[in-house]
C-alpha cells in the first residue's frame, strides 16, 4: 500500500505544481479541489486515496499550497 500512496503523492505534487502558483487566489481553493479530484479520478485515484496522500484534508492541502506559492514569490 505504501507504493500506492507514494504514487498518489507524486500525482498530487505534480498536479499542484501545474495548477497552483503565486497568482492563485484562496477564493479559488474549492474549485481547485474539485478539479484535482476530477483529474485524480481520471487516473483511477480515488478521492479517499488522494486525501490520504494530502495528509487527510484536501481543502487544507490546497489552501496551504496557495499560501506557500504566494510566500515563495515574496521571498
Amino acid at each position: 500500500m505504501s507504493g500506492r500512496i507514494d504514487n498518489h503523492f507524486q500525482f498530487l505534487e505534480r498536479w499542484k505544481s501545474e495548477h497552483i502558483d503565486s497568482g492563485t487566489q484562496q477564493a479559488d481553493a474549492s474549485k481547485l479541489v474539485e478539479d484535482l479530484v476530477a483529474a485524480a479520478e481520471a487516473e483511477d485515484i480515488s478521492r479517499d486515496m488522494l486525501a490520504q496522500a494530502a495528509g487527510g484534508d484536501l481543502a487544507n492541502y490546497i489552501a496551504g499550497a496557495i499560501r506557500e506559492a504566494v510566500e515563495e514569490e515574496l521571498w
